[in-house]
């Protein structure tokens, strides 16, 4: 498949954080597997100074804002993994100190130069040869290309991959003007949104495809809360969406048992993760005899309700076989059980206030189950990891959860997780009961502990399901033309 990735960012010529790096990581393996990708993205000044090669490439061309023409040009160059390179040059727009601000403010014009940006890259698409299959988009300032597709009846696929629902590009209508689309676009229906113009919205109306990173995140989408407004337009158009997990480099996340320790180990199995548990509980000056399990609860931000099932029962687990070690700084009404808690427990019960990068690295692989009472985070980073290292991860059932922890079932011996289903704290303790049930039977710990393992989310597993959604896609358009 010949496949175009249009984006603000692409590391390392231009990246601003996690959205560069992604796009990149994902346009290596999809080459990998042996599809024809390229990058698009605004010739920023960043780039221009960077010392990176760079050559015309398919000529100057014009594009329509408003009443106004503008003129620009595309060159091109190759990033170091080899993947060709587009740059849309246009001074005016991009020739700036920031991507999308300066001195702290968003640029007022932001509407405009992504305007031009998407516009630019509907012309580039028709300029390639061989011909283009699918333009795959990546947040709000590529997300009217869908729209400018639709309306030109081009020939292209559209996918578009919101890596920050938070982020919408809404500005007020009267940018819509700039559009030049037909004032029927302007509706509910369309790229209007509460009486402005929506770039996410009009992505999300008219891509063949939307993708978020993970069911779990799509799922939470589809929440008020989650949704940040957009809920009710992503739950009617719920048909196109899907969900696919951003990959994970485990070379960084899941550093060798070694490595964290800091002690000789000479075998990367379960010698390496109980050296990883000794030297979290001397660092956190717990006791645990070996037949005692060791929790780990790592909170994220905005999880205002993440311990109110685990309070409830903080004194039945921390006097059972059962080591407790919380990290990050919870809701504030949780404050007083948990210096309670602290106090009263002291060698059973730990808290890392500050979230310590290397406290949450050796306890997410040296401990024995990580809870997660509330949401698993927005790309379910700290399950991923600790399910690597073989430790096994409690989470409360919700939408999407299955795609990341599947409920282990000891009859078939199948399964990466406990899950409990009730939102009580009783499911909390019965679910724990379920775990030393089982860690008292070593056959089926191990296997539990290997179906852990086995769970992969690699960038080379993201790459696959892409380049899968991409292939249902084009046979979906095929059995439309037949």
């Amino acid at each position: 498949m010949k496949i175009l990735m249009a984006t603000s960012e692409f590391a390392p010529l231009a990246s601003t954080g996690a959205l560069g790096e992604n796009v990149r990581t994902l346009a290596i393996e999809l080459k990998r597997l042996g599809h024809d990708v390229s990058v698009v993205l605004p010739l920023y000044r960043s780039i221009r100074e960077g010392h990176f090669r760079v050559e015309p490439s398919h000529g100057g061309f014009q594009v329509a804002l408003g009443d106004k023409k503008v003129t620009a040009e595309f060159l091109s160059t190759q990033s170091a993994d080899g993947i060709p390179v587009f740059l849309v040059r246009r001074d005016e727009y991009f020739d700036r100190s920031g991507i999308y601000s300066g001195n702290d403010r968003a640029y007022e014009d932001n509407a405009e130069r992504f305007m031009f940006f998407a516009k630019a890259v509907v012309e580039l698409a028709q300029r390639l040869n061989p011909a283009l299959e699918i333009i795959h988009c990546h947040d709000w300032p590529t997300a009217l290309i869908p729209v400018f597709v639709k309306d030109q009846r081009l020939p292209f696929l559209t996918a578009l991959s919101i890596h920050d629902l938070e982020f919408q590009g809404s500005f007020w209508s009267f940018d819509f003007a700039l559009t030049n689309l037909p004032g029927g676009y302007f509706t509910p229906r369309g790229v209007e949104f509460y009486g402005r113009l929506n770039f996410l919205k009009g992505g999300i109306v008219y891509a063949d495809s939307v993708v978020f990173p993970g069911e779990p995140a799509l799922y939470e989408a589809f929440t008020q809360s989650g949704g940040y407004g957009l809920n009710l337009v992503l739950q009617e158009n719920s048909n196109r969406l899907v969900g696919i997990p951003f990959g994970v480099d485990y070379s960084v996340t899941n550093p060798p048992f070694e490595r964290l320790s800091g002690r000789k180990i000479k075998t990367e199995s379960s010698n390496g993760k109980a050296a990883c548990r000794q030297a979290l509980l001397s660092q956190l000056e717990l006791d645990s005899p070996n037949s005692d399990l060791v929790m780990v609860c790592p909170l994220h931000e905005g999880d205002t309700r993440v311990l109110d099932n685990v309070i409830p029962v903080f004194d039945r687990l921390l006097t059972s076989n059962l080591r407790f070690v919380l990290l990050g700084s919870p809701d504030d009404a949780a404050i007083p059980n948990l210096l309670l808690t602290e106090r009263k427990y002291l060698k059973r019960f730990a808290w890392d206030r500050k979230d310590d990068p290397r406290v949450r690295s050796l306890s997410l692989a040296g401990a024995d189950l990580v809870l997660f009472p509330s949401s698993l985070g927005p790309r379910c980073i700290a399950a991923i990891t600790a399910m690597r290292y073989g430790t096994v991860p409690i989470a409360a059932n919700r939408g999407g959860l299955r795609q990341i922890i599947i409920d282990f079932d000891p009859i078939q011996k199948d399964g990466s997780g406990l899950v409990y289903y009730r939102d009580h704290p009783e499911a909390v303790w019965d679910t724990l009961q379920r775990a030393f049930w089982l860690k008292r039977r070593p056959e089926l710990w191990n296997t539990l502990q290997e179906g852990c393992r086995a769970a992969d989310f690699s960038w080379t597993a993201s790459g696959r399901a892409y380049a899968q959604l991409y292939a249902n896609l084009l046979r979906h358009r095929q059995a439309i033309s037949a």
